[in-house]
């Protein structure tokens, strides 16, 4: 009887993706290996960069982009936990429409909405969907607890100032994160545009003094491509 071969793991794994293009990645690798060989190579010369130099830029690049990647990397946590804030923000906010009933009668408890930070979107009574927008308003869903006596209720608040400073402290480190990643990309492109520069003139430097083995030579330095 025939038997059904095992899937190769490979195939039936998930595969991980970089929040860095692979691009740069090999990018740095070329750097690297161009860099270390040319600490090692002190005939070639360049007017206007040295060895040296060259090692310090390359070194700065590797490290911008691993501050790049693991800054890159924190930003899915504080997403998932604004989700899940969000969930629950929206589940309980029945829970206060319903106080809000309760003191004031069914047929009033729209007018007080407002002053809670409710808002009428969708053809419901919520909360705002924009970060900004909610923030401002677990605010003053904070306050109206207070004003309309209902600090003792079980969702009081205690609780909507809990919840409000785990709101604004998700905020904080999602616009501190992507303010940094943002900063991170700008350092990592200018620095590799002028590593660029610099490889180009190696390669240039390589093909002459190489005319009939260049290629490689090119490969020995770790080179990948004529031009970059």
């Amino acid at each position: 009887m025939e038997t059904t071969p095992p899937k190769n793991e490979s195939t039936t794994k998930p595969v991980k993706t970089s929040n860095v293009p692979l691009a740069d990645i090999d990018f740095g690798n070329v750097v690297e290996k161009a860099s270390d060989k040319w600490i090692l190579t002190p005939w070639l010369t360049l007017l206007w960069m040295t060895a040296e130099e060259f090692k310090v830029k390359s070194d700065n690049y590797k490290t911008t982009l691993a501050v790049r990647i693991q800054t890159g990397s924190n930003r899915p946590q504080i997403t998932k936990s604004l989700v899940n804030i969000n969930k629950e923000i929206d589940e309980k906010l029945s829970y206060v429409k319903g106080y809000i009933a309760e003191k004031y009668g069914k047929d009033n408890a729209v007018s007080y909405y407002a002053s809670f930070g409710i808002e009428y979107s969708n053809k419901t009574y919520r909360f705002p969907f924009d970060q900004n927008n909610r923030s401002k308003a677990l605010a003053l869903m904070v306050d109206a607890i207070s004003a309309n006596g209902l600090n003792d209720k079980m969702y009081g608040k205690d609780y909507w100032l809990e919840i409000q400073t785990k709101y604004d402290d998700l905020l904080a480190a999602a616009s501190s994160n992507d303010g940094t990643v943002s900063n991170k990309v700008g350092n990592k492109n200018a620095l590799k545009k002028e590593l660029k520069v610099v490889l180009n003139s190696l390669i240039f430097s390589i093909k002459a003094n190489y005319p009939e083995t260049y290629k490689q030579e090119l490969r020995a330095w770790g080179f990948q491509k004529e031009k970059y």
